[in-house]
Formats: structure tokens, sequence, C-alpha cells
């Protein structure tokens, strides 16, 4: 064999090799597949984030009803309990951080924050749900709970805070909202549109329900 040729040979074993290399280097790498969209979306609302004194006064909330006659097994309602509704969803669009079952405001104009807090009953069929409003004190700690609303449908609606007035919606949907300003005189939650009670008249001489058979707490 001669020279010229083996070095023929070698440069097209060389060029073999070269053309293998070029190849592995531009195939194209396999794509991680796209994560899909699920419960671990950035997009989803942020759970409630109470501060310790809230959640001081909530806990001692659940406590008192479990101790007090009738005896009632309560939690913390939280945004899932709310439907999956387009209200709601609109309503997170807007707002962001939207918690359909508490909000905080100055509810009786004392210049200290107080805060609003619907309660779920355990161990009924269905979600039934209690409204309170915690006063907000000078040391920074929450009065015991006044009951604005108990077992009402709400899981269509929300609760919220207008100035001075607690608003309670049980369907965004349909039903009107009711409206409650908290009158100090009585120590109770009022609808500020109704005509005002004759003097001396108590919670007694009121029905149990509203004319459209939703229940009203007494207070």
């Amino acid at each position: 064999m001669t020279l010229r040729f083996r070095h023929a040979l070698g440069v097209a074993a060389l060029a073999v090799l070269a053309a293998g290399a070029v190849l592995v280097l531009t195939r194209r790498l396999p794509v991680p597949a796209a994560p899909k969209h699920g419960a671990s979306d950035a997009t989803a609302a942020p759970a409630i984030t109470w501060t310790p004194a809230e959640r001081r006064a909530i806990d001692a909330a659940i406590e008192d009803a479990a101790a007090g006659a009738p005896k009632l097994s309560l939690r913390a309602a939280a945004d899932g309990d709310a439907s999956d509704t387009d209200e709601h969803r609109d309503l997170d669009a807007v707002y962001g951080a939207y918690h359909p079952y508490f909000t905080r405001g100055d509810v009786d104009g004392d210049g200290r924050l107080d805060f609003v807090q619907a309660f779920v009953e355990k161990g009924r069929s269905g979600l039934w749900f209690h409204v309170g409003v915690f006063f907000g004190k000078p040391d920074g700690s929450f009065e015991k709970p006044v009951w604005v609303e108990k077992a009402i449908s709400l899981a269509d609606g929300d609760v919220t805070v207008e100035r001075s007035l607690v608003v309670v919606t049980p369907d965004l949907a349909a039903d009107p909202s009711r409206r409650w300003r908290w009158e100090p005189s009585e120590h109770a939650f009022v609808d500020p549109d109704a005509e005002p009670r004759p003097p001396g008249a108590t919670d007694d001489d009121a029905p149990d329900e509203t004319p459209d058979q939703k229940p009203r707490a007494r207070i």
C-alpha cells in the first residue's frame, strides 16, 4: 500500500468522524414538558393571613362556642368554602387577594381596627355560616365576637365592610345585600334602613326570622 493511499484513507476516516460529531452536536435535545395548570399555579389566591391577635380572638370564639349553650362546633370559614362562581372569580381578579369571609374595618367608629370573620358550623349537612364582628381594644387585642347573623347560607356570597356598615350578601348573583350598623345603646347590630324601634322594645319582641324566612341572630 502506497503512502499516498494510506494518507487518503486517513483523511476519509477523519471526515467520517467529523460528520458524526456534527450530527450528534446538532441533534435537537428533548424539550421538557410544560407544567400543568393546577393547584401549584402561582396565580392562586393567597390564604388569609390573620395577625396573632386576630388568630387568638378567633380561637377563643371557637372555644366559647363549643362550651356554650347550645354547644356549637365551629371553624373559621376559609376561601375554599366559597363556591367557584363567576362572581367570586371576578372579585378575585379585581382585588388580587380577595377573601370572601374575612375583612377589616372600623365598624364602631372608635378609631381602632375591627374585623369581621365568618365561621362554618361543623357536623351539619351543607355549609351553614355564622358571621361575627370582633371589636378592637386599646391594648391591641379584640373583644369577644358580636354575632351579626347565624346559620345562614353564604357559600355563594361574602361579607364586607362599607364605611361603618357590615354587609352580608348571601348570593352575589341573586340575593340583595343585608346591611348592619352597630348601635352602641342597644349593644347590637341593627338594620339602618328599618323603622326605629318603639321605646322599651327588646330583642324578645322581634321575630326569629325575617319575612323571607332567612334566620337572623339575636345578639
